[in-house]
């Protein structure tokens, strides 16, 4: 583990802007001045518009997963017509860029897997072990969290609790995408093996 460990999500997107950058990458008609039109819609000043711009950029064209996404253009696009299938691709986004949520997500799985809620205090206690207790941590949850919620593989029934909302794939591509953003952050496993055992795929409706 590196002395220093870097959160990186400092900015939470919706993702109606989410959806929208990703099919402007997709069809290779997006700039910086577009995300900041996006951005614009929900956000004022310069300064929030710049981060989110810069958000919006690394949760779309700088993201690991983006190649695969334009390899596959044309089913990407009818995937996300479909509910489920937007949800796991738009999850499997913010996953595959921060480890952070990668981290997050695997740790709600661990706990949904004997427990149908989890707590806001148990997570900060568990996150706080590898990225310690400052303020960048409650800072990324409030960013993390909400995107997972708002893309549909969440649920917050009140304050302080969340469960799972399982999701079935219905097309191939967006099944990929989501096996893609595991082994983003377990390169060395082995591809030929299943891992629907580990927490990260508690959130399939098929395992």
């Amino acid at each position: 583990m590196s002395d220093k460990i870097t959160i990186g999500l400092r900015q939470r997107i919706p993702m109606s802007l989410l959806e929208m950058a990703l099919t402007a990458v997709l069809s290779g008609d997006y700039s910086r001045e577009y995300f900041a039109e996006l951005a614009a819609t929900e956000y004022n000043g310069q300064n929030r518009i710049a981060k989110t711009v810069t958000a919006i950029s690394q949760l779309t064209d700088q993201n690991p997963l983006i190649d695969l996404l334009r390899e596959n253009k044309d089913e990407v696009l009818l995937a996300l017509r479909n509910r489920a299938d937007r949800t796991l691709i738009l999850s499997s986004l913010i996953i595959a860029k921060f480890e952070f949520a990668y981290d997050i997500f695997t740790l709600l799985g661990k706990y949904f897997h004997v427990q149908d809620q989890v707590v806001t205090a148990l997570i900060t206690q568990k996150m706080s072990q590898k990225y310690g207790s400052n303020r960048s941590l409650p800072n990324a949850m409030n960013c993390a969290l909400p995107m997972f919620i708002e893309a549909g593989i969440l649920h917050r029934p009140k304050i302080g609790f969340f469960e799972i909302r399982k999701v079935a794939p219905g097309t191939a591509i967006a099944r990929r995408a989501f096996d893609e953003a595991f082994f983003h952050w377990n390169p060395n496993l082995s591809r030929e093996l299943p891992y629907t055992s580990h927490p990260f795929y508690k959130y399939l409706e098929e395992v």
